[in-house]
C-alpha cells in the first residue's frame, strides 16, 4: 500500500454503475416490474392496473424512503443504556450484546503534519493488533467554563476506543489489551476511567423513548443522524476543525473492522467490472469522467491490497449523531455541520428516515449506517483524534486560529519558563507583551518586572501594587545589601532608548537589573526585556543575560525577550537553547530562518493586526509543535 498517497480512498461501494444514463438498479427494477406487469396483464387482464403504484414505489427511491419512514414511525425508538462494569484495571462496556474494553484516547494535536502523522500512526498499530476498534467522541462543556470566560460556550471532545473482537463474548479479550502500546504525550491510550467517564459515555445513550419524526428523532433531546456516504479530500483531518470551529454539539462514532479477504476480492473485482464498462460509455459519448476515474483509482488500491495474504482494509462507518432541545435549534446545528463537512471535502447522508434502524446502528458496535472500505492512510485522516484538548491552567494567551479555542499557558510548569517574540515595528508584540503582562498580574501569578524603554507600560494599568522607577535609580538601591528586595506585585524599569541606544553602558545596566531582580526576589517572577537587542548586541550585557536564562529555572524565574529579529536571539544561543515558548509575529524572515520553527508554507509575512489594531496574529512554536493564534484584549477591562 502507498502510505503517501495524497486524497483518501473514495467510497467504492457508494457509486452505482449507469447502463447508457440509466442507474443500473432502476433499469433491473423497470425489466422486473415490466415482466411482472405483462404477466398480470395475461393472468387478470386490465385488473392488473392496480398493481401500478407497487411498481412506483419499486422504482422511485424518494417514493420507497417515504414508505420506509412511515413504516418505521409506527414504533417508538428505544436503546437501552449500556452495561458497564469493571474489572480489575480495565472497564467493560457492554452494548447491545457487544462486549468491549473502554480506553480513552488522548492525543496533542496542532494541526502540524507531524502531530498527524504520529496520531495516523498510532491508531493504525491499535488496528494491526487485531482488535476491532469503534470509537466515540462525545462533545461536552468544559470544566471550568464557569470561571473562565473564555471556555464559556466552548465545545469539548473527549474520544473513548472501545475494543473488541468478532466474537461478542470474548474470554480473553482484556488479557489481549495487555499487549497494547500505550504511547506517549502526543498519542497514547489510558485504561483508568474514572466516574466521570462513565457517567459522559451514559449521557449519550438515550435510555427513554424516542419518536420518529420526518427527518429527525425526538424524546428528551431531538437527533438527526448523518452518515458519511463518499469523500474526496487530502489524507490530512479537517472534519474535527470544522467541528470545534462551529461549536457543533454533535457526537462522532468511528467504526472499523478487518473486511474479509474473500468479501474485499469480490467487491473490487465488481466495481472494476461496472467502471470499465460505464467509462467506456460515457468515454464515448465524451461526458465527464473524473468521478468514474476517481473512483476507479480507488477501486484498483483496493484489488492490489487484496492480493496480500492479509490485506489492510477495513469496512468502516463515520456516523454523526447532532443533538438540540429544540426542532429549531437542530436545524441549525445541521447547516452548521453540512457546512464544515461540505468544506472539508466530505459527502454525509440524513439517515434519520430510517429511525430506530439508524439509531441501533449507531449504537450498535459490529454496525455502520453507511458501509465504507477504507486503507490505513483513510482511516487515520476520518479517525475522530483530532481535537483540541481542554486548557484551563495558567495565563490566556489568545484564540487558536485553527480550532477557535482558546488557549491557556502554565509556564511555571514547563520544563522551560523562558520566552522568546519576535516581529518587525508595529507587528503587535508590545501589544501582545502589555496584555499578557495584565493578565499575570490580574491573576497574581508571578511578580513582574518591565524593561521599559519606549514609556508604553504604566502602573495605571496594573493597580496600587505596582512601582515605576528609574534603571540607574533601582541599580543603585538594589545594589546595597541592606535593601529590603520584597518587590511590589509589578516593578516598572524606565530608561531611554534614545541615550540606551547611544551609550553602550546601558546594556550592561539593564543586564544587571535583570540579574538582581531574579536572583534577590523571592517567589515566581516574569521579567519582559522590550527591545532586547541592544542588550543581546553587546558582548558583556549578553553574557550576563545568557547566564540569568540559563539559571533562571533554579530562581523561578521567566525571561519574556522581546526584540526585532530572530537575528538578535542567535548572538545568543543559550538564549534559544533555553526558551521552550517562541511567538512569531509579522516579519520578513526568509523561508530558511523560518522552517527550524514551523512549515515553509506558513508565511509570517501575511500575518495581520498590530500597529492601530485591538489585535494581532502570530505563530507560537513550543517543541516539535506549533499552533497559529489570534491575540486580543477582549477580556481586558
Amino acid at each position: 500500500m502507498n502510505r503517501n498517497q495524497r486524497t483518501v480512498l473514495r467510497n467504492v461501494l457508494a457509486y452505482r454503475p449507469e447502463y447508457y444514463g440509466i442507474p443500473m438498479t432502476t433499469l433491473l427494477a423497470l425489466i422486473a416490474s415490466g415482466s411482472s406487469f405483462l404477466i398480470l396483464i395475461r393472468l387478470f387482464g386490465p385488473y392488473a392496473v392496480i398493481a401500478v403504484p407497487i411498481y412506483i414505489i419499486i422504482i422511485r427511491a424518494k417514493t420507497r424512503n417515504t414508505i420506509v419512514a412511515w413504516v418505521h414511525g409506527i414504533l417508538p425508538v428505544r436503546v437501552a443504556r449500556p452495561k458497564i462494569v469493571r474489572s480489575g484495571d480495565r472497564t467493560i462496556i457492554d452494548v447491545q450484546g457487544t462486549t468491549a474494553v473502554v480506553a480513552r484516547l488522548n492525543t496533542a494535536y496542532d494541526n502540524h503534519p507531524e502531530s498527524f502523522s504520529a496520531i495516523s500512526s498510532f491508531i493504525t498499530g491499535i488496528l494491526d493488533s487485531g482488535f476491532n476498534v469503534t470509537a466515540y467522541s462525545i462533545p461536552h462543556a468544559a470544566d471550568r467554563a464557569d470561571v473562565l470566560p473564555n471556555l464559556s460556550g466552548k465545545v469539548y471532545y473527549t474520544t473513548y476506543l472501545l475494543l473488541w473482537h468478532q466474537e461478542k463474548k470474548d474470554k480473553n479479550l482484556i488479557g489481549s489489551t495487555g499487549n497494547l502500546l500505550m504511547g506517549d504525550d502526543r498519542s497514547g491510550l489510558t485504561f483508568s476511567i474514572g466516574d466521570d467517564d462513565i457517567e459522559l459515555i451514559g449521557s449519550l445513550f438515550p435510555g427513554k423513548k424516542m419518536n420518529p419524526r420526518n427527518n429527525y428523532i425526538s424524546g428528551e433531546r431531538n437527533i438527526s443522524i448523518f452518515s458519511l456516504v463518499d469523500s474526496e479530500k487530502d489524507i490530512f483531518p479537517s472534519y474535527c476543525e470544522a467541528l470545534e470551529i462551529s461549536d457543533i454539539n454533535t457526537a462522532i462514532k468511528f467504526s472499523a473492522r478487518r473486511m474479509e479477504k474473500k468479501a474485499l476480492v469480490r467487491t473490487a473485482a465488481a466495481k472494476i467490472a461496472d467502471l470499465t464498462f460505464e467509462l467506456g460509455q460515457r468515454s464515448s459519448r465524451k461526458e465527464n469522467t473524473e468521478y468514474l476515474r476517481s473512483v476507479m483509482r480507488s477501486a484498483e488500491i483496493l484489488s492490489n491490497e487484496s492480493r496480500k495474504e492479509n490485506p489492510d482494509v477495513f469496512t468502516c462507518g463515520l456516523d454523526f449523531l447532532v443533538m438540540n432541545n429544540t426542532p429549531y435549534g437542530l436545524t441549525r446545528e445541521i447547516s452548521k455541520l453540512d457546512r464544515g463537512l461540505k468544506i472539508a471535502g466530505m459527502k454525509v447522508k440524513n439517515v434519520s428516515f430510517r429511525a430506530g434502524r439508524s439509531v441501533q446502528n449507531f449504537f450498535d458496535l459490529s454496525k455502520e449506517n453507511i458501509p465504507y472500505p477504507m486503507d490505513l492512510p483513510s482511516i487515520g485522516s476520518f479517525f475522530p483524534a483530532y481535537f483540541s484538548t481542554e486548557e484551563s491552567a495558567g495565563i490566556f494567551l489568545g484564540i487558536n486560529e485553527y480550532t477557535g479555542k482558546p488557549i491557556y499557558l502554565d509556564y511555571f510548569s514547563h520544563t522551560s519558563y523562558n520566552f522568546i517574540v519576535t516581529g518587525e515595528t508595529g507587528s503587535g508584540k508590545s501589544y501582545f507583551a502589555k496584555i499578557f503582562s495584565r493578565r499575570v498580574y490580574r491573576e497574581r501569578y508571578s511578580k513582574l518586572m518591565i524593561l521599559d524603554p519606549l514609556n508604553e507600560y504604566h502602573c495605571a494599568d496594573y493597580g496600587d501594587a505596582c512601582i515605576e522607577i528609574d534603571l540607574y535609580v533601582f541599580n543603585e538601591t538594589a545594589i546595597r545589601e541592606d535593601t529590603d528586595m520584597r518587590s511590589p506585585d509589578v516593578l516598572i524599569v524606565k530608561y531611554d532608548l534614545v541615550q540606551a541606544e547611544k551609550d553602550a553602558r546601558y546594556g550592561i545596566a539593564i543586564a544587571e537589573a535583570i540579574s538582581k531582580f531574579m536572583s534577590r526576589v523571592d517567589g515566581r517572577k516574569t521579567i519582559l526585556l522590550d527591545e532586547a537587542n541592544m542588550v543581546l548586541r553587546n558582548d558583556d550585557a549578553l553574557r550576563i543575560v545568557e547566564n540569568t536564562v540559563r539559571h533562571s529555572r533554579h530562581f523561578e524565574t521567566s525571561v519574556f525577550i522581546i526584540t526585532q529579529s530572530i537575528s538578535d536571539i542567535k548572538l545568543g544561543m543559550t538564549i534559544e537553547e533555553n526558551s521552550v515558548h517562541r511567538f512569531f509575529f509579522r516579519s520578513a524572515m526568509s523561508a530558511d530562518e523560518i522552517r527550524r520553527y514551523i512549515p515553509e508554507e506558513d508565511d509570517v509575512r501575511k500575518l495581520a493586526g498590530g500597529k492601530n489594531r485591538n489585535f494581532s496574529e502570530c505563530y507560537y512554536a513550543y517543541g516539535d509543535k506549533y499552533m497559529k493564534l489570534l491575540i486580543t484584549g477582549e477580556d481586558d477591562s
